[in-house]
């Protein structure tokens, strides 16, 4: 037995120090890497949060839950849905942009063909996919009269309609599609289509450019255009500066990193504090920009430090749990979970904010898992390829 276990301890031993000195002799360029697919998991669940803001549900019935003031369930929903969920969306565009113009030198029609090509499997087959499973879901629910009465809405199922819920419904925030969270994709899809637009604008126009594409989001100067947010004018653009211009996000954003360490606690603080006032739009925009740099540069001390390490699994399961949580998943146990209990105490419907979305996360994590051993290459098409 003690010959097993010293074996056992040398072989930790041994693994620890093997990370240790890969840790040492990461380059920039890898720690870049693995910043990226580390922030994957933990930006979506940061959108899972941002999409469980309500502290109550309706059936065509009744309205379930409590929409009275209660102080720690509304702490806790601003802090984590409002104000550290709210950096997650910029946070993915900025990624999305560098990552597309990395390594770019000049924009030629084959290359750009290609990219076009690649991101036809990776953004458009899952949104397809996802988008018209939601609608025919939806439509078989509606029109179960067992199952009916869950909704408190019950559209025609005309042309008109399915177009809208597959581009951008007028009654939804952003006019999102059916499954509501694709607006992110969708609106990704059009940045990659003016990608040469993009570029050129970039090399023009330099850092003074992007400079004044943030100014029209700080500011919400911009009209409304389904497929064109003011998010992704701002937040692609500026993630394809660095992908252009060849900066390694590493060190520029340790640049600034004691900076940011020391004002975004400040700013969230100052954000959670004026939620009420007209200026707070300004501090959480600010705080965005700040929040950034600051996951940026906090991930990577981690990584750097051996203190996490990337989950292949976890990176790997992100869309997944992206696509699935949403109409499938959280906004359904939060009906039931809200059915059975109608939670009007603060307690419990803080305890309930929490528990949706493990559960969802759990369940999706779940469902991903049975799907990639069973059925790899369909989920492989249906997360694109991811």
């Amino acid at each position: 037995m003690s010959h097993v276990f010293c074996a056992s301890l040398l072989k930790k031993t041994a693994f620890g120090i093997g990370q240790l000195i890969q840790l040492k002799f990461m380059t920039p360029k890898d720690l870049q890497s693995s910043v990226i697919t580390f922030l994957r998991f933990p930006l979506i669940v940061g959108i899972l949060f941002l999409h469980n803001i309500n502290s109550t549900t309706a059936t065509a019935s009744m309205e379930f839950g409590n929409a009275g003031y209660l102080p720690v369930s509304y702490a806790c929903r601003e802090f984590f849905s409002q104000v550290l969920g709210n950096v997650a969306v910029p946070l993915f565009f900025f990624i999305s942009g560098f990552l597309f113009f990395q390594n770019i030198d000049g924009f030629p029609k084959q290359g750009y063909l290609k990219k076009l090509k690649n991101r036809g499997k990776t953004l458009l087959i899952p949104y397809l996919f996802w988008n018209i499973a939601a609608l025919l879901i939806y439509y078989v629910v509606r029109h179960t009269p067992a199952l009916a009465g869950w909704f408190s809405t019950n559209p025609e199922y005309n042309c008109k309609y399915v177009l809208q819920a597959l581009w951008g419904m007028p009654d939804k925030p952003l006019f999102c599609p059916i499954a509501s969270q694709f607006w992110f994709v969708r609106d990704l899809m059009v940045a990659v289509v003016l990608t040469p637009v993009i570029f050129f604008y970039i090399r023009k126009a330099k850092v003074y450019g992007v400079l004044l594409l943030g100014v029209l989001w700080f500011f919400a100067w911009w009209f409304g255009v389904t497929g064109v947010s003011v998010a992704t004018v701002f937040f692609f653009p500026a993630g394809a500066w660095f992908g252009v211009n060849r900066r390694s996000l590493i060190d520029d954003m340790s640049k600034v990193k004691y900076a940011v360490f020391i004002l975004y606690p400040l700013l969230v603080l100052a954000d959670l504090l004026t939620r009420q006032y007209a200026a707070n739009p300004f501090i959480h925009n600010a705080g965005i920009i700040v929040g950034i740099a600051f996951w940026f540069n906090l991930v990577a001390y981690l990584l750097r430090t051996g203190k996490v390490s990337v989950n292949r699994f976890l990176a790997a399961s992100s869309f997944f749990v992206f696509a699935i949580h949403e109409p499938f998943l959280q906004s359904k146990i939060h009906k039931v979970l809200y059915v059975i209990f109608n939670p009007q105490s603060d307690l419990l419907i803080t305890a309930l904010y929490f528990l949706i979305v493990l559960a969802t996360v759990l369940i999706a994590l779940g469902l991903y898992y049975l799907l990639r051993r069973f059925m790899p290459k369909f989920t492989a098409v249906i997360t694109g390829g991811r």
